[in-house]
């Protein structure tokens, strides 16, 4: 992989006067984060092998969990390249790869813009109630096993996991709310002690000691190709995150170089990763103690390897991880909402920032939002996964958007330029995604996370970011509702 950095041009063409120029808006404190910490805040992107890796390999072995997820994060890594040219296309835009999606699609789509950040605001908001949850049940197993009283009123469902959910969900809310200075030195602490965590991991065999090829299997099953594309479609809502790191361009002490290594590294450690997992963990344990055991396997593979006193040490880490993870997608939520207000395509009150130089309105909403589904929602994963409809939409937008973007402003200043193969590489991942994400979203079954039911959920979602968006357009600017702005 690192061949293809060498492929990296660099354009000094000015661009074309008939195309707009990008807007440049206020936004969050700008040049203030180090490439580590964008490749720090992509570190909650490796928590999957906590949460769900260990599904993958009891669903269908280790060695097609080991191809899925490792394709998965091959096409991660090509899209990174993508969006760190378009990132430098508009440097002083806060909003990421939907935003990209929206500057590419409005000469010939209005809704591309509001439907492509509410699918990229609900694949990742939701990682805040979903993951509270998993975060509240590990320290209640680990610490509080006896402590099993719960509340119920109506639909209010009420235990120590929801109670501890909640506290973490206002403490990654606090902690974005102070200034992604204070996020960012968070995530730099726990970022460490997680990878020295998945580095213990990947090397626990040579330690455990017992390793054997014969304990990883095959089974996907009478449909392997449906039943990889939907595995694809669910770990792509975890391995395609790096992109994060895009999202924080603005930021970077200095963006065009800083973005770049953010996503390129976050997404080679994370290919490594579930690359490596797989092959150590299921090699030790068996794939029968990891469907026993798919969220706590990793503990247990430390265990074997360097003794039970490792046990609290490793718990306080992957609850650390969690964590991260919520401050990270809280972080990037906000973003994502408060960078498409600014472009008019949502409501116009997520356009404000706090004294902290903060997206503050639209952090509290992810916030009260994520309250209200460990209140209410009895199966937050399911909807989460169902919703990974809208983050893959948005993937689909933003990659396109690479395409038009070349196609329609060849000669706008690009201070990462893609050499022309990545353009047919382009053209394969694209399509890639859009295979995808049809199989992925109508056949939930196969893999038994969800349902129809979910995905139509997701659907209404997205709907509503269309009533937004006319809300904003003829309610608030009073402007006439266009389908396409020819001069975009």
């Amino acid at each position: 992989m690192c061949s293809v950095t060498r492929t990296i041009l660099h354009s000094t063409e000015a661009p074309m006067q008939e195309t707009l120029e990008p807007v440049t808006t206020e936004g969050p404190t700008s040049g203030t984060l180090s490439w580590f910490d964008g490749f720090s805040l992509a570190m909650c992107i490796p928590n999957g092998i906590i949460t769900s890796l260990g599904y993958t390999i009891a669903a269908v072995g280790a060695w097609p969990a080991l191809l899925f997820w490792s394709l998965s994060t091959s096409i991660a890594y090509v899209q990174n390249y993508l969006y760190a040219e378009m990132a430098m296309m508009f440097p002083k835009e806060t909003g990421g790869i939907a935003l990209y999606a929206n500057h590419a699609w409005r000469r010939y789509s209005t809704l591309v813009g509001p439907l492509a950040t509410f699918g990229y605001w609900v694949g990742w908001s939701l990682t805040l109630g979903v993951v509270g949850e998993t975060l509240g049940s590990l320290i209640q197993a680990q610490w509080f096993p006896h402590s099993t009283w719960s509340l119920h009123g109506g639909p209010v469902t009420m235990g120590l996991p929801q109670l501890l959910a909640i506290f973490a969900i206002v403490a990654s809310w606090l902690t974005n709310i102070l200034g992604i200075r204070v996020a960012a030195a968070v995530n730099r602490v726990i970022s460490v002690s997680f990878m020295i965590f998945v580095a213990l991991v990947l090397i626990a065999p040579a330690f455990a000691g017992g390793w054997h090829m014969s304990r990883l299997s095959w089974h996907v099953g009478s449909h392997p190709v449906i039943t990889m594309l939907v595995w694809m479609y669910a770990a792509a809502w975890t391995v395609y995150g790096t992109e994060i790191c895009a999202t924080f361009a603005p930021e970077y002490r200095q963006p065009g170089r800083d973005t770049f290594r953010a996503m390129k590294y976050s997404a080679l450690f994370v290919f490594a990763t579930y690359l490596i997992t797989p092959l150590s963990a299921t090699g030790v344990l068996g794939e029968s103690a990891i469907s026993a055991n798919p969220i706590t396997y990793t503990v247990l593979l430390l265990q074997q390897a360097f003794g039970s006193g490792i046990t609290d040490i490793v718990m306080i880490v992957i609850a650390a991880e969690l964590l991260l993870a919520m401050i990270a997608a809280s972080a990037d939520g906000g973003r994502a909402i408060f960078g498409i207000a600014q472009q008019g395509l949502t409501l116009r009150q997520f356009e404000k920032l706090n004294r902290f130089g903060e997206p503050g309105r639209a952090l509290t909403m992810d916030m009260v939002v994520n309250t209200l589904v460990v209140l209410l929602v009895s199966s937050p994963l399911a909807i989460l996964l169902a919703a990974n409809l809208g983050y893959m939409l948005c993937t689909v937008f933003a990659v396109s958007g690479f395409l038009l973007l070349r196609k329609d402003r060849p000669n706008w200043t690009r201070p990462i330029k893609l050499a022309r193969p990545w353009v047919v590489l382009a053209v394969i991942v694209l399509l890639a995604d859009i295979v995808i994400t049809a199989i992925g979203a109508t056949h939930p079954q196969e893999v038994g996370y969800g349902s129809m039911r979910n995905v139509l959920i997701a659907v209404g979602v997205l709907l509503v970011s269309l009533v937004l968006y006319v809300i904003r357009r003829v309610g608030q600017d009073h402007e006439r509702f266009v389908l396409r702005e020819a001069d975009a």
